[in-house]
């Protein structure tokens, strides 16, 4: 806020992230795009360097773009707006500070991505198997937890999301499925430790600030380098590519795990997985358990119990954010093929729209689009009504 002169009033903030719409935050309401209407205002300052989506947000509402400010666009000067209520000095340091931030993670990243190209490479990194052998484990029945940078960032204490509160239990259980060695059980990480070939700006430029300042040698302590690790983003074939070609035949590919085959789908309560698209219409029959759609760990004892009420020749496909991580290991000890799937069905509604960014789905909850957390808590597709064999909320 240092960057603002005096005489500039806030009047509010304005947040994708519903959960956060009636919190103060220095002395203003957070409030959603849909109230914008209901203050005057002068101008709208876009605060994030990544400020592409708020702008096509912002140009569907009708505001006009003298009124928008964009301190971290390029075309800022052409915006002459910002020069009325900002220090100049300090913003220009500010935006200077960031671009260096990004690049000195670049630099401290790039010896791992050289290295990754080559066939005796010096620099040690775990090991994670490609999308395609994760795929084939599933073919072969194997049950799977994924980690992302979510759950890794909570084990280590950082970076804690609005999805899941820390919770000391589940942080331990994450810590020692890490280095479990089940049987018929797979732990995924995220494809991150070498190069980013065919990955998006956006991608890249995420988990280089996730290794960054220290970031790597955090996940490498809590991993067990020896391990065969298998690829997260198998639930992630679509979005994050430059070149997608190879993404209809992955989903294929992930559709044949389940054809014929009778599911039960344990998620939150507006998760929604595979209702208005065909993503599991080949499956003989849906049962589904629904929880919480954020803190669902809370449930996690009552949750475990109903899902070992499930007939054990069932396939169980878990979408419960850090939940499903623990859940999916618990029920494989057990003797269930569990999955993680994670993100796969909102993956799966852009890939047919065809879209490049994360955009909210109508009835589904998307933890991480703009609005995309705004969802009814009920809907009236009758045949998903009636697969709901229990609520636990």
């Amino acid at each position: 806020m240092g960057c603002l002169r005096e005489d500039v009033e806030i009047a509010a903030f304005v947040d994708n992230d519903a959960l956060r719409w009636g919190e103060a935050f220095c002395g203003a309401c957070i409030i959603s795009a849909a109230d914008l209407d209901r203050y005057a205002y002068d101008y709208i300052v876009v605060t994030t360097p990544d400020y592409e989506g708020i702008l096509r947000q912002l140009a569907k509402r009708d505001i006009a773009d003298d009124r928008i400010i964009t301190p971290f666009a390029p075309d800022r000067r052409e915006r002459s707006g910002w020069r009325e209520i900002f220090h100049v000095g300090e913003l220009l340091y500010y935006v200077l500070e960031l671009r260096m931030k990004n690049m000195g993670s670049l630099l401290e990243n790039m010896p791992y991505e050289i290295s990754a190209g080559m066939e005796r490479a010096h620099l040690k990194r775990p090991i994670v198997k490609s999308i395609d052998e994760t795929l084939e484990k599933l073919r072969e029945g194997y049950s799977m937890s994924r980690y992302g940078d979510g759950e890794l960032n909570m084990i280590l204490g950082r970076h804690f999301s609005t999805f899941q509160k820390p919770d000391g239990r589940l942080i331990q259980r994450l810590k020692e499925i890490l280095k479990s060695d089940l049987q018929k059980h797979m732990v995924c990480l995220p494809d991150i430790f070498g190069d980013f070939m065919n990955m998006n700006e956006e991608h890249q430029n995420w988990f280089r600030r996730h290794l960054a300042d220290g970031g790597r040698e955090c996940d490498y302590h809590i991993l067990s380098m020896e391990k065969e690790y298998y690829n997260t983003f198998v639930t992630r074939p679509y979005k994050d590519y430059v070149d997608k070609r190879g993404a209809k035949e992955r989903f294929l590919a992930i559709r044949e795990i389940w054809s014929g085959r009778n599911i039960t789908i344990i998620e939150g309560e507006k998760t929604r997985f595979g209702v208005g698209n065909d993503l599991i219409s080949n499956a003989r029959s849906c049962e589904r358990i629904l929880g919480p759609a954020v803190n669902a760990f809370d449930k996690y004892d009552e949750l475990l119990w109903q899902a070992k009420k499930t007939d054990p020749d069932r396939l169980i496909l878990i979408a419960l954010g850090h939940t499903a991580t623990v859940l999916a290991y618990d029920l494989a000890k057990a003797g269930f093929c569990a999955l993680d799937i994670g993100h796969l069905d909102i993956e799966y509604e852009w890939f047919l729209r065809g879209v490049d960014e994360k955009i909210p789905i109508t009835g589904k909850y998307v933890n991480e689009a703009p609005l995309g957390r705004d969802v009814p808590v009920r809907i009236s597709d009758e045949k998903y009504n009636s697969e709901i064999r229990k609520v636990i909320i």
